[in-house]
């Protein structure tokens, strides 16, 4: 059975981090997955607001929000019934800002393999996040 296709918001003004995840899909064998990168807050609202997207996969430190409760409410008072994946280099740090709420883990230890560990699967924890209505973190 194919996968359904699925459209994705990635906001992230990393260009390399957004290939990374795009990589990743791909080496997953997960080629039904399209993304369209954003590197601002405010672009994200805009694209947010026109709606289209099964997920919106969201960097929490971005140039014009560098606050991650800026990103999150921003982020959850816009993205109207899209569910929203936290993907984020900075939750070490930012862990401690967003409370119990978000289960987390940082991006930087998700995509790399130590021996003997396989790394995350991005393009099923994609597909995972948009069959929930909660607010998720990877």
């Amino acid at each position: 059975m194919a996968n359904q296709a699925l459209h994705v918001l990635h906001v992230e003004d990393d260009f390399a981090d957004a290939m990374l995840v795009q990589q990743a899909v791909c080496e997953a064998g997960d080629f039904d997955i399209s993304f369209e990168v954003v590197r601002t807050l405010r672009e994200a609202k805009q694209r947010m607001q026109a709606g289209g997207f099964d997920l919106i996969l969201l960097d929490l430190r971005l140039p014009d929000s560098v606050h991650p409760t800026e990103t999150l409410e921003v982020a959850r008072s816009t993205a109207g019934n899209t569910p929203v994946l936290v993907l984020s280099g900075s939750m070490a740090v930012d862990r401690n800002h967003l409370g119990g709420e978000i289960a987390s883990l940082d991006k930087n230890a998700s995509f790399k393999s130590e021996r003997g560990r396989k790394g995350i699967n991005i393009a099923q924890s994609i597909r995972n996040a948009v069959d929930t209505d909660d607010f998720l973190s990877i």
